[in-house]
């Protein structure tokens, strides 16, 4: 196959794939034009909104493609909303529109967030009438270590200064930390002055702040003489207080418990008192009536122990031992026997 034929090929492919693309585009935006149209006849309030059908990041270029139109229910739309395709669609470099700020899947496009037809996305369309662009020289210590990025807030002389680039780069998107040279501040021209001159005559650096943070603070001017004092960090000293706040409250609540026992305590031993009252009064009762009965005679038994001494019965024989001429004979003798004379 001749290289001239496959090219032309290659070509019809990509015409063929452009026209079924815009045909695309078209119906659907006639069939949403006939849509809106119908409901309009039928009296059905409904408006349609403009929304990304993919992301779409700073500098890129708004296509056709890109969009799509969805259903709103409600008459009134976000401020510098579109309700149609056609009121974003750029065909030539001059009528074409750029992105300023990200915008997500699904997100309603809003002026606000892309150029005027014609305009390019650069950093000048990003800046906020009446307002300023300047930049300082940092490093990565005066820069916080590169965490500064396009969108973020920073206190450097002035608070609260929004940063809309970091070198060359102003896509918001940017959520990954690296060291920079030069960053970009949106200020008044009051405001672009005084860092100029702070720059000139001595080093600005960064303080980030929280991304909500929207609080001026009163700082008081430090000098050497203030490094000289030692001091405990804001946030130490914030943990130090929430931790003897802590103690503080379990303090009271084991007071409290302690009070509530010896409370207690007190109303047992009052009660036990009372019943001890009311038992002496039961006591005292018994003891009047007492008195007041006349005393009876008791008649008991007594019994008187003596001891007898009993004399052992009388034996009716006895035995008589006799020595002579050193033998010993015994004689056994009755009792009942008259003795001899």
């Amino acid at each position: 196959m001749r290289a001239s034929t496959f090219l032309s090929i290659a070509i019809a492919m990509v015409l063929a794939v452009a026209a079924v693309f815009g045909v695309q585009s078209y119906l659907d935006t006639q069939r949403q034009q006939f849509e809106q149209a119908a409901r309009s006849e039928r009296g059905e309030v409904q408006n349609t909104i403009v929304v990304a059908r993919n992301p779409m990041r700073f500098g890129e270029r708004i296509t056709v493609e890109k969009l799509q139109v969805i259903p709103w229910a409600s008459q009134t739309l976000p401020e510098g909303a579109f309700i149609s395709i056609a009121d974003l669609e750029g065909r030539t470099d001059d009528t074409a529109r750029f992105v300023l700020s990200s915008i997500e899947r699904g997100e309603p496009v809003l002026s606000a967030k892309i150029t005027n037809p014609g305009q390019r996305a650069k950093l000048s369309t990003a800046i906020s009438p009446g307002m300023k662009a300047v930049s300082i020289r940092v490093n990565d210590v005066l820069g916080v270590a590169g965490f500064v990025l396009p969108g973020d807030r920073v206190d450097v002389l002035l608070q609260g200064v929004r940063v809309v680039a970091i070198d060359q780069t102003a896509d918001d998107t940017r959520d990954q930390p690296s060291v920079v040279r030069t960053v970009t501040f949106e200020v008044t021209t009051e405001e672009a002055q005084k860092l100029t001159l702070g720059a000139t005559v001595g080093t600005l650096s960064l303080a980030l702040r929280n991304v909500v943070s929207a609080d001026a603070e009163e700082p008081s001017r430090m000098t050497l003489n203030e490094l000289n004092m030692t001091s405990t960090s804001a946030t130490l000293a914030a943990e130090q207080a929430a931790a003897d706040e802590a103690a503080r409250r379990i303090e009271a609540e084991r007071q409290n418990e302690q009070t509530a026992r010896l409370a207690a305590l007190e109303e047992m031993i009052r009660n036990m008192g009372s019943d001890v009252t009311g038992k002496l009064a039961e006591v005292e009762e018994n003891l009047a009536a007492a008195r007041t009965v006349e005393p009876q005679v008791v008649e008991k038994e007594v019994i008187i122990e003596r001891v007898i001494e009993v004399q052992p019965p009388k034996p009716s024989f006895v035995t008589i031992g006799v020595a002579r001429n050193g033998q010993r004979q015994e004689y056994t003798v009755g009792t009942d026997q008259p003795a001899a004379e």
